[in-house]
């Protein structure tokens, strides 16, 4: 099978790798302005949320994880979004509300966004706004991508008269080579530009918001907005895999799904760990299962987790109780077939790295694909519909929806130190996807000792909690195929470099004098990888 071209990048002042050229440009131009890497990935994200409507922008969340080479500090940004005040604990729907106004949680990307780059950049906030506004006054390009996601959610998108005006033409999706120009998104983005990122909740564009939701019975009000979703800063989770130290997002990130992995994965030899071959294909399997249950069984609220006394996920003891496991059930269900494995001990992500070392990387939604599928009257962005992403029925679950509540994410992005400097920035959107798409880019690059194209560019699978199996099938072997099967998962067939497996964008950070910046971007959607040519 023909292997898809790969963006990936050399340079010698900083890398950025996002989802749309049109954002790694935006982040290339701030770090050739002089700015660092915040003001880089601020301005990738506000653009992100232009090119990659579908995926994230003003209307969602963005949660960061910055690494301040100065000040040798890792640390997170939890810029979850929150439930309205207005829901109401006793008459909480059967259901997930996930389509219209009723879907949106109050967005926090723009406190976010603005509280990182003012707090952390260098440049002004207009400076970082300025190429999103140019491009959504501009237009971007349809790609393939983006016109198969508007037909297959046509029906939800043609009842708003905004995204029939900007992303139709003749009440069909625009197809693909024809520019989508936002006029109302790109004054919104010059409000913001002028005013401060402020005026989203206390200022003009807050007060458009209200008046939307009045009209067509949102829930989000003025008490929502004045109490701007400013973002917390929090501990990052950390652990070890084979000699790397590994950072990732807490709760309610799920930085713990991805660290039970590697810990799990680690109790076997490296060169077993072949996720192409039917045996080490079987045991990552098992392994992102293994996790995938745990966090439905141990959910933990993001403000008591450094107090929990439960920290079973991250706990290399217990990974060890996982192996054994894994190394039992192999021996049962491959048989004679395979030799066992030797017991042993919707969503957008850009990373990008400053030539000085200090590195972001941001992981935004909308939730699922076009969020709420209806956008805010006036101003161009999509609401999202972070609504579905609570838990309805059991009052005790951290994430049960309430007022002011914030909702569950499975975000986990990372930094890979070796030696104690980073080497591997590396981040993903995907819900449930994420951990298990990083995970097997993780352990290509450190037990197989690939190059970080090859890692990200590779066959990839995912297995839910529920023993349900997505499988780009046709660049897989027959006989991993079969293993899979013996083993009891259930196969579903989603294409060579399907979009729903997860979409990579690394960096390689240099450890050494002489040796560059490397950024890749994966294939599987439409993101490039780029550095300053000069500064």
């Amino acid at each position: 099978m023909k292997r898809k071209e790969i963006s990936s990048a050399h340079s010698n002042y900083g890398m950025v790798s996002t989802a749309s050229s049109y954002a790694t440009e935006a982040g290339v131009k701030m770090l050739e302005m002089g700015g660092n890497a915040v003001d880089a990935a601020v301005a990738a994200a506000l653009c992100l949320g232009v090119t990659e409507p579908q995926a994230s922008g003003l209307g969602g969340q963005s949660m960061a994880l910055l690494y301040l080479k100065k000040e040798n500090r890792v640390f997170v940004l939890d810029g979850s979004s929150r439930a309205p005040f207005n829901i109401q604990p006793m008459k909480t729907p059967d259901k997930p509300i996930k389509l219209g106004l009723k879907s949106s949680t109050v967005p926090s990307t723009p406190a976010t966004l603005g509280y990182m780059q003012e707090k952390y950049g260098k440049l002004s906030f207009a400076d970082v706004v300025e190429p999103s506004i140019t491009t959504a006054e501009s237009g971007f390009v349809v790609t393939p991508l983006i016109h198969r996601l508007m037909k297959k959610e046509a029906e939800h998108l043609r009842k708003d008269p905004t995204i029939v005006k900007n992303f139709f033409e003749n009440n069909e999706p625009k197809r693909t080579g024809k520019v989508i120009k936002q006029p109302e998104l790109a004054q919104c983005l010059k409000t913001m530009s002028e005013a401060g990122w402020q005026d989203f909740y206390i200022g003009s564009i807050g007060m458009k918001i209200i008046e939307d939701m009045k009209n067509r019975g949102g829930l989000i009000s003025a008490a929502d907005l004045c109490q701007i979703p400013a973002p917390v800063e929090r501990e990052v989770l950390s652990n070890t895999y084979r000699g790397y130290d590994v950072y990732t997002f807490p709760p309610p990130g799920a930085g713990r799904v991805l660290i039970q992995i590697l810990n799990t994965l680690e109790g076997f030899p490296p060169e077993l760990l072949n996720p192409e071959d039917s045996v080490g294909a079987v045991i990552y399997a098992l392994a992102f299962r293994f996790a995938l249950i745990n966090r439905q069984r141990v959910p933990i609220h993001p403000d008591y987790f450094l107090q929990s006394v439960n920290q079973m996920m991250s706990d290399k003891g217990y990974a060890r109780e996982l192996t054994n496991r894994i190394y039992d059930i192999c021996a049962y269900a491959l048989g004679d077939y395979y030799p066992p494995p030797p017991h042993s001990g919707e969503t957008t992500h850009l990373s990008v790295v400053d030539k000085d070392g200090n590195a972001v990387g941001i992981t935004q939604s909308i939730e699922l694909v076009f969020g709420s599928k209806t956008m805010a009257d006036g101003l161009g962005f999509f609401y999202n519909n972070y609504m579905s992403a609570f838990e309805y029925k059991n009052m005790t679950h951290p994430y049960y929806l309430l007022p002011g509540g914030k909702p569950w994410s499975s975000v986990a992005p990372v930094l890979l130190f070796k030696n104690g400097s980073p080497r591997y920035l590396l981040g993903s959107p995907g819900s449930a996807r994420i951990s298990t798409s990083l995970a097997q880019v993780i352990t290509r690059l450190i037990d197989k000792q690939e190059g970080l194209n090859r890692a990200i560019e590779a066959p990839r699978f995912h297995s839910s909690d529920t023993g349900e199996l997505q499988i780009e099938e046709k660049r897989y072997d027959q006989e991993v195929i079969k293993a899979l099967n013996s083993t009891g998962f259930k196969l579903k067939n989603r294409g060579p470099y399907s979009f729903y497996l997860g979409c990579v964008q690394g960096i390689q950070i240099p450890l050494k004098k002489g040796e560059s910046f490397y950024g890749v971007a994966d294939p599987r959607r439409d993101g490039t990888a780029k550095g300053p040519s000069k500064l």
